[in-house]
């Protein structure tokens, strides 16, 4: 369903200052920043997976029973260039804020960008996840704002598309916050 202009979304995610940028960061929100993945985040990224095995099991099966060294090959996929390229996006969700959770800049998730496509469609997809304990704190909701703000500003999309299973009732809560609308369910997913 695509973004609509709506008063109860969230400001525009800021653009990363030079030295973010250098790091990775594509994008501020309030709550959140999204950045590429970087090498040394193999074992947070592989920590924050296994940690949340029972958490993401009902929406990503695979994920949720994979050896490790298929999750390092799920990690090398976020890595630039595979995780950015013209027709996909995966980026890395963190805190801005330290919590209960841990410390400012942890790792909490990941959105993505699938399926770019060019003139005339200019659409993608987006998916999403949080990691077990960071549901709950608005950073999905900051974090998918801020990936459409990359999309409508950056990426000059017309139209963004979230594939969400019927029963994930947070995911669909993230997209109605965010002014997407519901166009049906595919068959078989019910």
């Amino acid at each position: 369903a695509p973004r609509m202009a709506s008063p109860a979304l969230p400001p525009l995610s800021d653009k990363p200052s030079a030295r973010d940028r250098a790091a990775g960061v594509l994008r501020v929100g309030q709550r959140t920043l999204l950045r590429f993945a970087q090498p040394d985040d193999s074992r947070e990224f592989l920590d924050m997976l296994k940690r949340s095995r029972e958490h993401l099991a009902p929406w990503m099966p695979r994920a949720a029973r994979a050896s490790e060294p298929t999750l390092a090959k799920k990690f090398e996929r976020m890595l630039p260039p595979a995780g950015n390229t013209p027709v996909k996006l995966r980026v890395l969700v963190c805190a801005r804020e330290a919590d209960a959770t841990g410390p400012a800049g942890r790792m909490g998730g990941v959105v993505s960008l699938g399926n770019i496509s060019e003139w005339p469609q200019l659409a993608a997809t987006t998916g999403y996840w949080l990691g077990a304990g960071e549901t709950g704190k608005g950073l999905m909701r900051d974090a998918v704002a801020s990936l459409l703000d990359i999309a409508f500003e950056e990426k000059k999309l017309h139209r963004v598309v979230a594939n969400i299973l019927p029963a994930t009732r947070r995911s669909h809560a993230v997209a109605a916050a965010l002014g997407f609308t519901k166009e049906g369910v595919a068959r078989g997913l019910v």
